[in-house]
């Protein structure tokens, strides 16, 4: 703020930085959607939702038949995936998950071009609202340039700040340490390793991915 009301004559004021956590279902599920109404309209779907590994993102696998659910209304369906995920039963953004199609229906004349974008999103918050929500926080990356007379304070830190030491290793009269902490316990650690170390030490960031948040 100063910097920029010095050099720019620009007045700001920050906020405290917001975290960005995400979701994913806690059990597997059926989601369901029979679109009919209020105008005439006609889109059935059956989703079969499941967790998938960290870090895998959204997956969507189809098991209808082109003779039950034409292409284009299938490949509808997955455009809308985007949508029906950007929010789930917790406010997050929903990934880590496998959506397979296991049923959907057509009308020839009820339906029109749009109705599958609508109602695939109806269907996958109903099988959301079934399955259960994990909330999943961002995890960091961090690697510690410090002198060796410092690591131990360090180590200790980043057990109180619930992360994990990954490995280290010598760097002449330095050590290099790395770890995983969670976003939200380590928002102002970069000011605590500064002061701790008489501005020796340093620390460099990068998002890792994300984990289960504890409750």
């Amino acid at each position: 703020e100063d910097l920029l009301a010095n050099r720019f004559n620009l007045r700001v004021q920050f906020s405290p930085p917001a975290i960005i956590y995400k979701e994913t279902v806690a059990n597997p599920c059926q989601g369901y959607v029979a679109y009919l109404a209020p105008k005439p309209c006609w889109a059935i779907l059956r989703f079969f939702i499941e967790p998938a590994p960290r870090g895998s993102g959204v997956q969507f696998v189809s098991t209808v038949p082109v003779r039950e659910l034409a292409a284009q209304y299938q490949h509808q369906v997955e455009q809308a995936l985007p949508l029906a995920l950007a929010q789930g039963r917790l406010g997050w953004q929903v990934t880590d998950i496998k959506i397979t199609l296991t049923e959907g229906n057509s009308h020839q004349y009820h339906t029109h071009p749009l109705d599958f974008i609508v109602a695939t999103p109806m269907g996958i918050q109903d099988g959301l609202r079934r399955a259960g929500s994990t909330l999943l926080e961002p995890v960091l990356a961090i690697r510690f340039l410090l002198p060796a007379e410092h690591v131990g304070r360090v180590m200790t830190d980043v057990a109180t700040m619930q992360g994990e030491v990954t490995g280290s290793e010598s760097d002449g009269d330095r050590v290099i340490l790395n770890a995983k902490v969670p976003v939200r316990t380590s928002l102002d650690y970069a000011v605590t390793l500064a002061a701790a170390t008489g501005g020796r030490g340093a620390m460099s960031v990068k998002l890792h991915g994300w984990r289960e948040c504890p409750p």
